[in-house]
């Protein structure tokens, strides 16, 4: 598989984001879980630009399973589960290591 060239940027964020990303991170992590976060949300973006652009081609009898905001939330996390159960792993991983972490 072939590797596509990482480019440096500078980015700004809020203070207390920075400081749970530091917290919950390790720092040798940070630069593929801000890429993998960034390719997510702009995954979503594309898939609700995509939704805009297809109202009105879809007749609500023709998708029963999609009638509610409930409904498509649903089928949201269905669609986009793989990402959310990464970070749910991600996250028991880290509060393990942080239990053997003696404390003090």
């Amino acid at each position: 598989m072939v590797k596509a060239k990482k480019v440096r940027t500078n980015v700004m964020f809020p203070g207390e984001v920075l400081n749970q990303l530091r917290e919950l991170v390790p720092a040798r992590e940070r630069s593929e879980f801000i890429a993998e976060a960034t390719a997510y949300k702009l995954r979503m973006l594309r898939q609700e630009r995509a939704i805009k652009q297809a109202i009105g081609a879809w007749k609500d009898e023709d998708h029963p399973d999609l009638m509610t905001d409930e409904d498509y939330q649903r089928w949201r996390l269905e669609l986009w589960g793989g990402w959310t159960d990464r970070i749910e792993r991600f996250w028991q991983e880290s509060q393990a290591e942080s239990s053997d972490v003696p404390a003090g």
